[in-house]
């Protein structure tokens, strides 16, 4: 029998806001529901978030009329202020039921924050770039929450 490893892969963005505003973005339920699902064909029905070492959110979105396509869970294994957080992350749906681990690491910069995400634990090559482009795509959410108003 042969098996195969899991996957991962890197993404980074850097955002013209300091770390306390991204880091709001994955621990305040108002934020998160903004970005992550920035399909606007698709909606988020609920959004939940326990914001502590051991807490996590519970999210469900998707195209459905109700919003309930997928769901997704995570706990935060890794709760460091402002600067690490670690997901256990579990998006279970329509097409996919995927266990991953999510590090978000932030770093002050000149220019605002460096982000760097790592997805890991992902089970095949087709999940790689279906969750890569869905973080893609969250990236680019987060910065248009966090862009100063015009």
């Amino acid at each position: 029998m042969t098996t195969t490893g899991l996957l991962s892969f890197d993404l980074d963005r850097i955002h013209s806001a300091p770390p306390e505003r991204v880091w709001a973005a994955f621990t305040t339920a108002d934020l998160l529901r903004r970005w992550v699902c920035p399909d606007p064909e698709w909606s988020v029905s609920s959004c939940e978030v326990d914001a502590r070492s051991g807490g996590g959110y519970a999210i469900r979105f998707g195209p459905r009329p109700a919003g309930d396509e997928y769901c997704e869970t995570a706990t935060f294994s890794v709760y460091e202020p402002v600067t690490r957080l670690v997901l256990d992350v579990r998006t279970a749906g329509a097409d996919m039921d995927e266990t991953t681990s999510c590090t978000v690491l932030l770093r002050p910069v000149d220019t605002g924050t460096r982000l760097d995400l790592t997805v890991a634990g992902l089970s095949g090559e087709d999940v790689v770039e279906s969750m890569r482009t869905g973080w893609q795509w969250c990236l680019e959410g987060i910065a248009e929450q966090l862009a100063p108003a015009a």
